[in-house]
């Protein structure tokens, strides 16, 4: 009979170009786990599971890896500032029972190993593999859409003036949309880091940008990652970074002006690229992980995204028990500190 078996690698090697279309073929397929994308963010920081049945790969996991305190530490390849969201276990179709067990054995041999997964789909393959705790720490907003129609018209009647309001006033002003070559993708990205820079809050980001960039090269070059960019000849007021996958327009990332003359610049752009996005045949709009109240302005569901906590052995037990309290203890103090600003007030 065939054997399931599961080879853990530093890379993929020859699994490459079937361990992309198995991503493709996953319930909510990610770009976050695509090789172009593990490529450049893991910087030789990933370990790769991969099971197969002789030749054929049936599951996959993909997990960046440090040391410490004498454990090992597996999270989502990557900084965390990147924010993958829609992560799991790769799995065939009725072959996710076999796989869950083949990583489960893995995760459970000798050793010590903390598994700390944040943005993983809600009642992952990954929590059924590892136990642990999976808590609900995030959401990604998002909405199903008929391929080629007028998304604009579904959304609510101020929405829809917001938006072409705005994208009259910009025009008149000379800013159109567009959509970067690929050639042309880090020249749009020197622009975000511009627009991003005069506003707080951005600095963790920004650091990681030539490794981002480094990905939407790559993933442009292959069709599934986007940098739209609103411009005219007085410069570039609004770019957002996204990714076509299986269908689906995953709208990652927005950098605006703050000028009051270029009011709504990032609502007009992002409408514009879900709108081009819908027109070449894309049936699900997704605004990824965070709940802004924006967010709820173009879509109207939403998906939970967990964060999957296990440890192997006993010293890493200690240590994932160690950082729960530690987490507790600063969730108190802050909301001591709430509760003493509003009385004070």
């Amino acid at each position: 009979m065939p054997h399931i078996s599961a080879e853990q690698r530093a890379d993929l090697g020859p699994w490459r170009e079937r361990w992309d279309e198995l991503v493709l073929r996953q319930p909510v397929p990610s770009p976050f786990q695509r090789t172009w994308w593990l490529d450049a963010v893991a910087a030789g920081q990933a370990t790769y599971l991969v099971v197969a049945e002789d030749d054929r790969l049936v599951g996959g996991l993909a997990l960046g890896v440090r040391t410490r305190g004498g454990a090992t530490v597996l999270t989502a390849p990557g900084p965390v500032v990147l924010c993958p969201d829609h992560l799991d276990v790769l799995a065939a179709a009725g072959r996710e029972s076999e796989v869950v067990a083949v990583v489960a054995d893995w995760f459970g041999r000798p050793g010590q190993r903390v598994l700390d997964v944040r943005g993983s789909v809600a009642g992952s393959l990954l929590a059924r593999a590892v136990g642990g705790t999976h808590d609900q720490h995030d959401e990604a907003p998002y909405a199903v859409v008929e391929p080629g129609s007028d998304w604009l018209a579904g959304r609510s009647a101020t929405f829809r003036r917001n938006v072409r309001r705005g994208r009259r006033k910009l025009e008149a002003l000379g800013f159109t949309h567009r959509r970067l070559e690929p050639e042309q993708v880090e020249d749009g990205l020197r622009e975000l880091r511009r627009l991003h820079q005069a506003r707080p809050g951005r600095e963790a980001l920004l650091a990681e940008l030539p490794r981002l960039a480094h990905a939407l090269v790559a993933g442009a070059a292959l069709g599934e990652a986007r940098v739209d960019v609103l411009s005219g000849e007085r410069g570039t007021i609004a770019v957002t970074i996204a990714f076509e996958l299986g269908g689906r327009l995953n709208l990652y990332q927005v950098a605006r002006s703050t000028a009051r003359e270029h009011a709504n610049a990032g609502t007009v752009l992002l409408a514009a690229v879900a709108q081009d996005a819908i027109a070449h045949g894309c049936h699900e709009v997704d605004l990824m992980r965070g709940a802004e109240d924006y967010k709820g302005s173009f879509v109207d569901l939403s998906r939970p995204l967990e964060r999957v906590r296990a440890a192997n052995g006993t010293w890493a037990g200690v240590q994932l028990g160690a950082e729960d309290a530690a987490r507790r203890t600063r969730r108190a103090v802050s909301a001591t500190l709430r509760s003493r600003g509003g009385s004070d007030a």
